[in-house]
């Protein structure tokens, strides 16, 4: 059917806040001889139905918009390209038609909109599927078909000596508690000032690395709904500022929650894990949840390792103890082999590496490098492949 939504909007720069004189006016449009489809859905990877572009190209909303009214213009607008079309005979597939509209931008443009807010390319983005632009700086999410944000309710992240643990869209990590009950939260108030609890958005929670069937929702006095994992509800601490920190299990009766949804143990042993990093998936990583890298020259069956001086500096082999302990990656597939005295690991034969590049866990920036060097998945194989 044809939509037939205009809101006149005026388009504020990210750099400049001065206000424009004027709000362009919507002008009527002649009428076209063919409708064409503007708006689609796709499935996307742990992520769900997003919403897309004719093309097939993922479609972003920006957190600093608001209902009707685009803040990306300028440089911003030219990483964030805005979804356009040249008029309003269009039609939307796999989209209720009742939350599509348009804006008119102040260069005169006509901006796609579901649910009130603006819609948006990002430029990095160079085939249909990839959602590269996804959680950046906090605000951008690809757009779920009924308009919601696409935020990710889980995905796994290291703790040192707790090994793999659940974590929200940013990282920080998640905790159960024991004052609670299975599928009851307990923890209102000022409790939940100091443990905020895990929101969910859209239909089912989305997650990255988790089991599906562990997770569901309740809901909570607000009406927000609340993420459970293995029926236990999931929060966040305030005093945790960034990816790696646990500082809750301190506090009496609060655990980190393991993938599995149980309790997080202390397990000093654990040398290899796996997290999700970035838009690669689930990784293979060392305790530190730093990730672990394979090499295209090296040899897997037999295990041998073809980087050594300098390329050993830049690329520092993943050294192991005997006796090391294996969390989240097929201890079946994963080995050693002799190196300058030492054990270095390998996984489905590869030798592993870290990159000196990477200074947090969580940073994939070896991957692709020389187009030899790949971030090793759970099973072994190259990521991004």
């Amino acid at each position: 059917m044809m939509i037939r939504k205009t809101v006149a909007v005026v388009a504020l720069g990210l750099i400049s806040l001065t206000a424009c004189a004027g709000t362009p006016e919507s002008k009527p449009v002649a009428q076209q001889q063919e409708n064409v489809v503007a708006l689609g859905v796709a499935e996307i990877d742990d992520l769900g139905p997003v919403v897309t572009d004719v093309k097939g190209f993922t479609l972003y909303r920006f957190d600093g918009d608001k209902p009707g009214e685009s803040t990306c213009d300028g440089e911003c607008a030219a990483t964030w390209p805005p979804a356009t079309v040249a008029d309003e005979n269009f039609t939307v597939n796999g989209v209720d038609e009742a939350l599509v509209g348009t804006i008119v931008r102040k260069d005169g443009s006509r901006q796609l909109t579901v649910d009130g807010l603006p819609q948006y390319r990002f430029a990095k983005d160079g085939k249909p599927g990839e959602t590269k632009g996804q959680g950046l700086q906090g605000k951008w999410f690809a757009t779920g078909k009924n308009g919601e944000r696409t935020r990710l309710a889980a995905r796994t992240g290291v703790i040192a000596g707790l090994g793999a643990v659940l974590t929200n869209d940013a990282g920080l990590t998640l905790y159960r508690f024991d004052g609670d009950k299975s599928g009851e939260s307990t923890c209102d108030g000022g409790c939940a000032a100091t443990w905020p609890p895990v929101s969910v958005e859209g239909d089912q929670p989305r997650v990255k690395g988790v089991d599906p069937k562990l997770l569901g929702t309740i809901t909570r006095a607000d009406g927000k709904k609340q993420l459970t994992v293995a029926n236990w509800p999931q929060y966040t601490f305030k005093n945790d500022t960034k990816p790696g920190e646990a500082k809750g299990i301190a506090v009496p009766k609060w655990f980190a929650t393991a993938t599995d949804g149980k309790k997080a143990q202390q397990n000093k042993a654990i040398a290899l894990t796996s997290a999700t990093v970035k838009d690669l998936g689930v990784v293979a990583t060392d305790a530190d949840g730093m990730t672990l890298y394979r090499f295209d020259d090296d040899s897997a069956n037999p295990p041998a390792s073809n980087c050594s001086g300098e390329c050993a500096v830049q690329w520092p082999p993943a050294f192991v103890s005997e006796g090391f302990q294996v969390q989240g990656v097929d201890p079946s597939i994963v080995g050693t082999i002799e190196r300058d005295g030492k054990k270095q690991l390998t996984i489905a034969g590869s030798p592993q590496y870290l990159f000196s590049g990477d200074k947090v866990c969580g940073e994939a920036n070896g991957q692709g490098v020389g187009g030899k060097w790949w971030a090793t998945k759970a099973d072994g194989s190259r990521a991004g492949q």
